[in-house]
């Protein structure tokens, strides 16, 4: 489906017509019994605030939707706010994109472009990011540069997941389900009250599941798996001071994937002839993906957060340590050798540990002016290895250009900011927010690449040949740049606020990972460099209709880019823009009935080529990757009064546009527009007692969550199908 972009200054007199043109409803109060929207409360900012007076575009999604959306990680939120989009290479690589902005680079001396952070802490590796929700509170997605109080890892915009905190009062939950592909798991939370300043909260969760795909012809699971994980926290209060301390783990042992070759018109006939002959009879959860592909990762982490309400401004200090370490083995082709002349064995390991520290001054709430000013303070200790064993065969190589190779990062990432933000009312409709951040970043990178074979059968494997050579290298680059943001924002009538800001996002310059030679091992890419020009509107009218929507222009400088060409990946920068509009609404229709959704309209291009080296890659004109045309979502939502107890049910629906997987464009890469249906059922009594069922995919829709490509050919990794589950659970 396609949908024609509306111009900037089209959408811009849309969104001012939206506001002004009914303007008494927007003052007129609500009778007592009539249908009304619930205030949403987020703190992106750093202090509590209705979602409504906010000059970012925001989505931000509480328990209750997460339950009803059977959400169980960021992958079942992302695709639900707009302009957001989540694929994953693995479980230690989720490559998360807002509004065409993101990055699919594994090094370890680089970073991601959007910043997860967990109850304020950034975290700095992708893969310690991407975890089971746990007892969540909720997760806010906050679209475009947030550079001031975010920082690294936010020159597109931010996910921030909140966690239940321990509360003065005895009660907990026992949840246990059962689903789709033999799928069983067990949630609990446990809140007890110590003393009068002292609460302590436990919660653990257990699933596992045999998955939804299987290895020709053993017929051993693949894309399942178990994972468990548990989070304890400490709350004491006494006088003006508090302290939070939580620490938390978790483990996966997950199946491998299951790599699926697709091909397309411009694949050669002689391939497609081949992949059809050996894949007749199987169907798209069927791969000859090695049953011995795996996916293991261990999370562990401890924070400190010490606040005090002062006379003048309060302070906050957050002091964490995080422990990430992961590992998995992929069979790239998911083809069998050598009736397919390529095979592709990849594994990889990574051990990342991170501390940071970070002080805030915040004015008092309800101060004149609200203003928060800080210091933050960031070094990571990444040692990564990733090991290629490769078979060739013509046509597609002579068998010599196999081989058996090793890269090796060992890097330390440093970095220090300072950064302070005011909002500014005046003549009292008026506001105006002004933030500065100054980033000094640090990279020490020791890159090794090793031929496995000796040199026994030149030239080495690829990826290191066949024109590199091994190599044992070390460097290091500083990058400092400001960030800012610039926001005013006027609320003409009553719950009807428009705002127009200028953000500047930055992201530190990076070394690259699997480089051919000693020379480009160290030869950084550039620091990132993005700027957000915005308008947008935010309103609520009869206290029942909420109206938010925001037209955006980004202009890429130096936008990091990483393309596989064949077996090598290729490392440039290039300019792009982005221009694109998206809407959120939602409608109280009664007090027990709630529809709502979110339309997103992307025009992301390079506007310019890359070079890296001696070689031009001609991206001029494509489409940014991960950038479909269109997204849309819609939902409804009820709750009614049954049998005694509370009926809850809930649908929604996605529609996502094809989008391009890398910066080539080549029909390989191109995932095909698809929608997605779930749905959610429950009744609670009482006593808190809930019985719960859901279903995801109910189209049962075959959709790609992850794409290699390789001569010609789309090796994919596709979603789970249709699947249904039941939960039980009980309050006490």
């Amino acid at each position: 489906m396609k949908f024609v972009h509306a111009t900037t200054a089209s959408v811009a007199a849309l969104m001012l017509g939206a506001a002004l043109a009914a303007p008494a409803a927007a003052q007129e109060a609500p009778p007592q019994d009539a249908a009304t929207l619930d205030e949403v409360i987020v703190t992106a900012q750093r202090r509590e605030q209705s979602l409504q007076d906010v000059p970012i575009a925001i989505t931000a999604f509480n328990a209750e939707t997460l339950e009803r959306t059977a959400a169980t990680g960021i992958q079942d939120i992302a695709a639900k706010a707009p302009g957001v989009t989540l694929t994953q290479f693995n479980i230690g690589e989720p490559q998360l994109y807002i509004r065409g902005v993101g990055s699919s680079s594994d090094s370890a001396a680089s970073d991601p472009s959007i910043g997860v952070s967990i109850d304020e802490v950034s975290i700095g590796r992708s893969g310690a990011s991407a975890l089971a929700f746990l007892d969540i509170e909720r997760v806010e997605v906050l679209r475009g540069p947030q550079g001031t109080l975010y920082g690294r890892n936010a020159s597109g915009g931010a996910l921030n997941i909140y966690t239940r905190k321990p509360v003065f009062q005895n009660t907990g939950s026992l949840t246990a389900r059962i689903g789709s592909f033999d799928e069983y798991g067990l949630e609990g939370v446990v809140n007890r009250q110590l003393d009068d300043e002292t609460a302590i909260r436990f919660a653990a969760r257990y699933n596992t599941n045999d998955g939804y795909a299987e290895n020709v012809p053993t017929g051993q699971g693949l894309e399942g798996g178990t994972s468990w994980g548990a989070r304890v926290s400490v709350l004491k209060e006494a006088g003006d001071w508090s302290l939070l301390l939580s620490g938390d783990y978790s483990k996966d042992d997950m199946d491998g994937h299951a790599r699926i070759p697709v091909t397309t018109s411009a694949t050669a006939p002689a391939f497609v002839t081949l992949i059809n002959t050996l894949r007749t009879g199987l169907d798209r959860r069927q791969s000859f993906s090695s049953p011995d592909n795996y996916q293991d990762r261990t999370n562990f982490g401890v924070t400190a957060r010490v606040e005090h309400s002062g006379q003048a401004f309060d302070f906050v200090s957050l002091t964490s340590f995080r422990d990430n370490d992961y590992s998995w083995r992929d069979n790239l082709g998911g083809l069998p050798f050598p009736a397919f002349p390529l095979e592709v064995d990849d594994r990889a390991s990574e051990k990342a540990r991170q501390f940071s520290q970070e002080f805030r001054l915040a004015s008092k709430p309800g101060s004149d002016i609200n203003w928060v000013a800080g210091a933050y303070v960031f070094q990571e200790d990444i040692l990564r290895s990733e090991r290629f064993i490769v078979n060739t065969a013509l046509p597609i190589a002579p068998p010599s250009f196999g081989g058996d190779t090793t890269f090796i990062q060992d890097a330390t990432n440093r970095s220090f900011a300072v950064f302070g933000q005011a909002n500014i009312p005046f003549a009292d409709i008026w506001e105006l927010t002004l933030g500065a951040r100054w980033t000094h970043d640090k990279r020490e990178i020791h890159q090794i690449a090793i031929d496995n074979e000796g040199g026994a059968n030149p030239p080495p494997g690829i990826p290191l040949g066949p024109g590199g050579a091994p190599y044992n290298v070390s460097g290091d680059e500083s990058f400092s740049e400001p960030s800012w943001k610039i926001a005013l924002a006027v609320e003409p009538v009553d719950n009807v606020r428009l705002y127009a800001s200028y953000d500047r996002g930055y992201k530190a310059g990076a070394f690259p990972s699997t480089a051919q030679s000693g020379a480009q091992a160290l030869t950084p890419l550039a620091s990132e460099l993005l700027d957000n020009y915005e308008i947008g509107v935010k309103s609520t009218l009869m206290g029942r209709l909420r109206f938010n929507a925001a037209a955006f222009k980004l202009e890429y400088t130096d936008l990091q880019v990483y393309e596989l060409l064949g077996l090598a990946l290729v490392t440039s920068n290039a300019q792009a823009e982005v221009d694109g509009f998206e809407i959120e609404t939602a409608l109280a229709i009664t007090n027990n009935l709630t529809i709502g959704g979110s339309y997103t309209s992307l025009d992301a291009k390079f506007t310019s080529n890359a070079a890296s080296g001696a070689l031009v890659l001609p991206y001029n004109g494509n489409t940014l990757p991960r950038s479909p045309d269109s997204q849309y979502t819609l939902y409804i939502d009820s709750e009614w009064d049954v049998a005694g107890g509370v009926l809850a049910a809930r649908a929604d629906y996605q529609w996502t546009d094809a989008f391009y997987f890398d910066p080539s464009n080549n029909p390989e890469v191109l995932s095909p527009e698809h929608e997605l249906v779930s749905a959610f059922l429950s009744w609670e009594s009482p006593s808190g007692l809930k019985i719960s069922a859901y279903g995801k995919n109910l189209t049962d829709t075959e959709y790609q969550t992850h794409i290699i490509k390789n001569v010609g050919v789309g090796f994919s990794v596709f979603g789970a199908p249709r699947s249904f589950g039941v939960a039980l659970s009980q309050s006490f």
